[in-house]
């Protein structure tokens, strides 16, 4: 099977001439007051038309900068080793105020090496002007189909959480790792440092507190990534299809009080989600959602949902004497729910070949005894023959 995927290549300009300088200066200046302002400054007609877009559905802060939209059809880049200056060359559309219609130019940039095999024509799709620090980007965003396999042995189930962005186990035999604890160290840290600098800096705190925010998204979503490649890289030690808890409705469903309501409304779990589908398909396995209801409070053993935990990071169940951790729990619940234990939908019915390994996947409960992982009755399907599939 195929999925999408979308990555985005930063390409740098350099060696602007002065009039191709301004022109790019003047475009992006009125991007800024097409977005803040009435709508009438002069630019490039389908870049006039994004700047509406973006007013429209991100309402956007008036003292904030918004990277220039530009449409797909309306740019290009080449590549040609016989010109001097660079071997890559962008189609950028302007405004010319001398002309006083749309115009383009053609801009040198730097591509990174790795990436120069996405720059196709058909694989660009909308992208960005940029600017930071001083010099000028394009963030084209590239979108291509990947193949994923549809076979697997085993089954990666991630809980995320506040304590740990992620907690990882295998459905097979329980084998978990947590992820991510310098996520929550991070935010917890700038949480403190911008509120000690509003107290101490009235006046110009909310200069420096800006930055802090920037240096912050920066650092948590370098975790992520680091985080999502380790449970890819678990994953591809197994060959095993990533599920995931669907955190969706989070912030609706659940109000906890102030203080806990800050560390787990504020955790960036569709981020998360997003980086680990996007480099699972990159590395041509599944990964997929599953709801997440009631899999933190039902014990894993028995299905029972007399259960408590008044120690946050464990679970005990009153009916089988369960005793194990809160989220290696949900996350084996999140397992078991994807291959169709415990629910009504399976990974069958969202797009993954789901079949009867030859080895039955069981998993063992803390007095020993087995018990079946799942059976070919609960996803609908019969035993497999050949290569083992989950």
């Amino acid at each position: 099977m195929h999925r999408e995927v979308t990555t985005t290549v930063r390409v740098k300009l350099h060696s602007l001439t002065e009039r191709k300088a301004r022109l790019v200066e003047r475009e992006y200046g009125a991007f800024q007051e097409a977005v803040h302002g009435d709508g009438n400054a002069n630019l490039y007609s389908a870049t006039k038309q994004q700047a509406g877009k973006v007013k429209s559905n991100k309402n956007p802060r008036a003292d904030t900068e918004q990277p220039v939209v530009l449409r797909n059809d309306c740019i290009t880049i080449e590549h040609d080793e016989d010109t001097v200056l660079s071997s890559w060359w962008f189609k950028l559309p302007v405004y010319n105020s001398e002309k006083e219609r749309g115009d383009s130019i053609w801009v040198p940039v730097r591509v990174p090496e790795k990436d120069t095999h996405l720059l196709t024509d058909e694989c660009i799709r909308d992208s960005e002007l940029v600017h930071r620090d001083g010099e000028w980007y394009v963030h084209l965003a590239c979108k291509r189909s990947v193949a994923v396999a549809d076979e697997y042995d085993d089954v990666l189930a991630v809980d995320m959480g506040a304590k740990w962005i992620a907690v990882s186990t295998f459905l097979s035999d329980r084998d978990t790792q947590f992820h991510g604890a310098e996520v929550r160290r991070v935010r917890e840290h700038y949480k403190q440092l911008r509120k000690s600098i509003g107290k101490a800096k009235v006046r110009s705190g909310a200069q420096v507190i800006e930055r802090i925010g920037d240096k912050e998204s920066r650092t948590v979503e370098h975790e992520l990534h680091q985080v999502a490649n380790e449970l890819v890289a678990r994953a591809r030690e197994r060959n095993a299809v990533i599920v995931f808890g669907d955190m969706t409705g989070l912030r609706f469903d659940n109000d906890e009080g102030r203080y806990v309501n800050d560390k787990t409304h504020k955790m960036p779990y569709a981020k998360m989600a997003n980086i680990l589908t996007y480099k699972a398909h990159l590395d041509g396995r599944e990964c997929l959602p599953v709801k997440e209801y009631d899999t933190s409070r039902t014990c894993w053993r028995c299905g029972s949902q007399n259960t408590s935990r008044e120690v946050q990071g464990r679970v005990e169940c009153h009916d089988c004497g369960l005793d194990d951790n809160g989220d290696k729990n949900g996350a084996t619940n999140i397992g078991k729910r994807a291959v169709g234990k415990d629910i009504t939908s399976p990974l069958s019915t969202v797009g993954a070949a789901v079949a009867q390994p030859e080895t039955q996947v069981v998993l063992k409960g803390t007095n020993g005894e087995m018990e079946p992982a799942n059976s070919p009755d609960d996803v609908g399907l019969t035993l497999s023959e050949g290569s083992p599939r989950l």
